[in-house]
């Protein structure tokens, strides 16, 4: 097998320079865009789109950046669900244009920028990253953002460049947690060869790392004062305290992450990972070094239990630039091989973009092809008309509030609420450290009269009286039951 990775193309076919890229990612982006308008938030983002009520440093579960990227969808396309989702296409967009550069500086081809992004434009990964309003939107840009500020240095020695590449890891520290990965990728990187070793003799790289340090300050003190609960929760999710091997797990880790990927460019980031470890491929070292870290400590993790594919969603991008590099550069002695790969690169977008077809499809008709009907997809319907409802008993037994009983349905009542401009509040008080970043709840207010809303049915809390029974339907078909009580 052989390889070559150009210094410069000749020439740069229509589809691969900056308009002919541009172009196919956006068509590539018409199926989720359609997505984000026709169907109603999933749980996590209704969870969000109320955290953007009240813009803090500080959630529970997240760090904040997620909120404040709906807060801005919201405040310029109005309430509905394509503004609270608006900010992500925006977002994934500015991943593309990273990786079309990266193609650029690393590999001196452009050519290979635009198949990383038009390749990871049709995964799995990007619709759970980027079609939905969840923090592994905010933090996959700038963690890209940090590594394609990285290449340039590489091409200018503009020392200054990893100051914005600082900056970029503050930001992604202030989307999500886990891009503390990202910090230890670049170090990673820099210790492995003597020639990068020199970098950090250079002030703006830890002055870089300062300006990251700073930007996540604020979440740390917020931490420090409500006894590290946000840290707690997410440390708390790690599997090494269970000290059992669960190999299932880990292979489980192993084929998810492909499905994420979609097997036609897994194939390829393999192979480019092949050949890096085997000395064949130097100029990936900054995508693959990178991302060691994150990858080493999830795959360690995945041995002991349960690891879901997007919490590496940041890597995604950087394994699609490796991915890429390997389908336009090797080329194998054996005609048989060399057409099966030409063959398998010629399948991924055609393969992805049916597969979002059937995606789509499926959720329009809440079925999946063979399997049959998935409850999992009544969840994107009803939720206007349900909020209609429960307004319409707080309104006729004089509630004052609405209270639910988790934070999903609390998510999707107080912004469906805020969608049809019903200042009728909504709250959930069974798990009152989740609302710290809210104001006070006015105390004459909570002891008034408000309505329970709790899915399906049981017996009636103290003080409470089952006022109705009411469903959440979609095309006149019943999806779920909700019992409401007005607590006196």
């Amino acid at each position: 097998m052989s390889t070559s990775a150009p210094i410069a193309a000749p020439r740069t076919p229509r589809w691969a320079t900056p308009l002919g890229a541009g172009i196919i990612v956006l068509l590539l982006t018409l199926p989720r865009l359609a997505f984000a308008i026709r169907f109603g938030l999933i749980g996590d983002e209704a969870y969000y789109a109320i955290w953007s009520f009240y813009p803090s440093v500080w959630y529970y579960d997240h760090s904040p950046s997620v909120a404040w990227l709906i807060w801005l969808g919201r405040a310029l396309l109005g309430e509905s669900e394509l503004a609270v989702r608006s900010m992500f296409f925006v977002a994934d967009l500015v991943v593309c244009a990273a990786l079309y550069r990266m193609g650029d500086i690393l590999f001196g081809d452009r050519r290979i920028g635009a198949a990383a992004a038009i390749a990871y434009s049709v995964t799995v990964a990007v619709i759970i990253t980027f079609a939905v309003a969840t923090p592994d939107g905010p933090s996959t840009m700038f963690w890209v953002l940090a590594i394609w500020a990285v290449a340039e240095f590489t091409r200018s020695r503009n020392a200054n460049w990893w100051l914005l590449a600082g900056l970029c890891a503050g930001l992604g520290l202030l989307s999500k947690y886990t891009v503390v990965f990202l910090g230890a990728g670049l170090l990673f990187y820099l210790v492995t060869s003597r020639d990068r070793l020199a970098w950090l003799k250079l002030w703006q790289v830890w002055a870089g790392g300062v300006l990251a340090l700073l930007c996540f300050a604020p979440v740390v003190w917020v931490n420090s004062q409500r006894d590290w609960n946000s840290f707690r929760y997410q440390l708390g999710r790690s599997n090494f305290a269970d000290h059992v091997v669960r190999p299932g797990e880990f292979l489980r880790f192993l084929v998810e992450e492909g499905i994420q990927l979609l097997p036609t460019l897994y194939v390829f980031v393999i192979l480019g990972l092949v050949l890096f470890f085997a000395r064949r491929a130097r100029p990936l070292a900054l995508p693959v070094l990178t991302a060691t870290p994150m990858a080493a400590y999830f795959l360690a993790d995945a041995v002991f239990g349960r690891v879901n594919p997007n919490w590496t969603a940041p890597l995604f991008p950087q394994l699609a630039l490796v991915g890429a590099w390997a389908a336009m550069t090797v080329r194998p002695r054996a005609g048989w091989l060399r057409w099966a790969l030409n063959a398998i690169a010629a399948l991924h977008v055609p393969l992805g973009l049916a597969l979002m077809l059937v995606a789509y499809q499926s959720i329009e008709t809440r079925t999946l092809p063979v399997l049959g009907p998935v409850k999992a997809f009544d969840f994107v319907y009803g939720w206007p008309d349900l909020w209609s409802k429960v307004s319409a008993l707080a309104r006729d037994s004089g509630a004052r509030w609405v209270d639910t009983t988790n934070y999903s349905l609390n998510g999707w009542l107080g912004y469906y609420a805020r969608m049809a401009h019903d200042p009728l509040p909504v709250f959930e008080t069974s798990e009152p450290f989740r609302y710290q970043y809210m104001p006070p709840a006015d105390p004459a207010l909570m002891a008034a009269p408000h309505l329970l809303v709790t899915p399906g049915a049981g017996a009636p809390p103290a003080n409470a009286t089952l006022l109705a029974a009411i469903t959440r339907d979609a095309a006149g078909d019943p999806l779920e039951t909700y019992s409401v009580y007005l607590v006196k």
